[in-house]
């Protein structure tokens, strides 16, 4: 008889290990199992968010009607620069307009420039000859060069940059063989007179604090 106690005692300590074990086991699994389904349901939660779309700028992409393989690349080039053409300014840089339509080498041109983009009350300007121009896109740029205190300054312009603000063609060269003028750089004084293009330069300030 006492050895059927001691193991009557001993099986009901089993039997309540094991349940306590069991009882241990099934709450670490429902913990387990909420700290999954909440982590499931925070990576849901970020992936369904609604992400910032670009407005649609263009209805369709700009393709010309003679493209029947038309380039991405191109379209992309295309509605950049449309894009970038606020007020026009790409005609003063097609290859093939007229030439009184459009900025040749030699042109007398008026550049007025924001100095931030964050004050756009504060400009500055600058008057010089055109001396090159480099049609490329979206990236095209002219470079000026005038005379500062007897010193020649040349200047590069973005002609799409965001800082741009205006560009005005002051007086016209006559239609000259050569795309670029650097012989400028030696003897300035054969293309233009320094006297007239101050004068143009301060009429042309003038007209743009009034404005």
């Amino acid at each position: 008889p006492r050895n059927m106690l001691c193991g009557n005692t001993l099986g009901q300590r089993l039997t309540s290990l094991g349940a306590a074990f069991q009882h241990r086991l099934t709450a670490a699994r429902a913990i387990a199992g909420t700290a999954s389904r909440q982590i499931h349901q925070s990576t849901f939660v970020r992936d369904v968010q609604p992400y910032i779309l670009p407005k649609i700028q263009f209805d369709q992409p700009l393709v010309k009607p003679e493209e029947k393989r038309p380039n991405v690349m191109k379209i992309i080039e295309r509605e950049s620069l449309a894009r970038a053409d606020v007020d026009g300014r790409s005609k003063l840089f097609v290859r093939r307009a007229h030439f009184k339509n459009r900025l040749c080498a030699g042109d007398v041109v008026f550049v007025e420039t924001f100095n931030s983009m964050s004050d756009t009350s504060a400009t500055s300007s600058f008057t010089g000859v055109c001396i090159a121009i480099y049609r490329r896109g979206v990236d095209t740029s002219f470079i000026l060069r005038n005379m500062v205190l007897n010193v020649g300054v040349e200047v590069r312009f973005m002609a799409y940059s965001p800082l741009m603000k205006r560009i005005e063609i002051i007086q016209k060269a006559k239609k000259s063989k050569r795309a670029k003028l650097f012989y400028l750089r030696e003897n300035p004084g054969r293309t233009f007179q320094l006297k007239a293009l101050k004068k143009m330069a301060k009429s042309a300030a003038s007209t743009a604090t009034k404005k």
